[in-house]
């Protein structure tokens, strides 16, 4: 009976791992299956499946990896365009950004700025109303309250 345990346990690691491994593989090294068909073999057949995954169904590290264009014998350089060509390019657009440099700056006239108003003056202190002046001090400040209840 223990044995049994330790048996499904590891086939439900294995499986496990095989279903990790499965989905996180680049679609460039999955071999002979689709993913899909791959999921349905180690799911349906516990042990098989996924030690099939393992062996037969992933491919190399090498297969995988992208290849830089100089590195791929398939590469071919374009040859719609020549050195030649390509030179009297360059030279035209230097040409080009040399002619930008050397234009003078269009100067815009600045929009008018309004006028900031002028501030009204303070009132001489003997134009204001008599009626004001009993509740302050004199300089605008009212009158501590002296706590005369008839005031209030």
């Amino acid at each position: 009976m223990r044995w049994l345990i330790i048996g499904g346990v590891l086939a439900l690691v294995v499986t496990v791992y095989a279903l990790v491994d499965l989905t996180v593989t680049d679609d460039r090294r999955i071999r002979r299956l689709n993913r899909v068909l791959w999921v349905v073999l180690i799911v349906v057949l516990p042990i098989i499946g996924p030690l099939g995954w393992l062996a037969w169904g992933k491919g190399p590290v090498s297969s995988a990896r992208p290849m830089a264009p100089d590195d791929d014998p398939s590469f071919k350089r374009s040859s719609d365009v020549t050195d030649d060509e390509a030179d009297r390019r360059i030279a035209e657009i230097e040409a080009q950004l040399a002619a930008l440099d050397a234009e003078v700056e269009i100067v815009r006239p600045e929009k008018p700025q309004p006028k900031p108003k002028p501030e009204p003056a303070p009132e001489p202190e003997a134009e204001r109303d008599a009626s004001t002046d009993d509740d302050t001090d004199g300089q605008g400040h009212r009158a501590p309250d002296d706590g005369d209840p008839a005031r209030a």
